[in-house]
């Protein structure tokens, strides 16, 4: 199998990503406004502007992925028809260079959660308990998305030590 083909399989993955986190933002946004119309209760309007910011920071990664993505794709394919050697030590190194994020969005997401979990055993406030739950969204959310994309880069970190030997 063409190097190449692993390459389109990862940048696809990283597209179908970026569309589906911008409609996880999009999906929030649009919960936090229907809370803000038809929500009534003070733990209702609690929710409202920290729904809005996760949504907005979802829909705006997802966004910048797809766009990225979608501009990366024609740029490797010519880099990796100019020199596929060098192409391939590239990715190898790219790969390696963002490895320590997933960590770090382990330990995001833990330290929101524990966040949380401290806000509803302290606080009574509606407010609080709304961000609270705008950071676990966001977690969960951040989780997900570093799950698939992990099991994408070891895979398609496995092809690039393939392609060396």
């Amino acid at each position: 199998m063409n190097f190449f083909n692993s390459t389109s399989a990862w940048i696809k993955g990283e597209i179908l990503e970026g569309i589906l986190i911008f409609a996880f933002g999009a999906t929030t946004i649009l919960s936090g406004w229907l809370f803000w119309k038809f929500g009534t209760t003070p733990n209702a309007k609690a929710l409202i502007i920290p729904l809005i910011i996760a949504g907005f920071v979802y829909a705006a990664l997802g966004g910048s992925m797809y766009v990225s993505n979608q501009n990366r794709l024609p740029v490797f394919r010519q880099s990796f028809t100019q020199n596929k050697s060098e192409f391939i030590q590239t990715e190898k190194k790219r790969v390696e260079d963002f490895q320590y994020m997933y960590t770090i969005s382990k330990v995001v997401a833990a330290v929101c959660f524990l966040l949380t979990l401290l806000i509803f055993w302290f606080s009574k406030s509606s407010s609080l308990q709304g961000w609270g739950i705008g950071l676990t969204l966001f977690a969960i959310a951040g989780l997900v998305v570093d799950y698939f994309s992990q099991e994408r880069a070891e895979i398609y970190y496995k092809a690039i030590l393939e392609a060396l030997k």
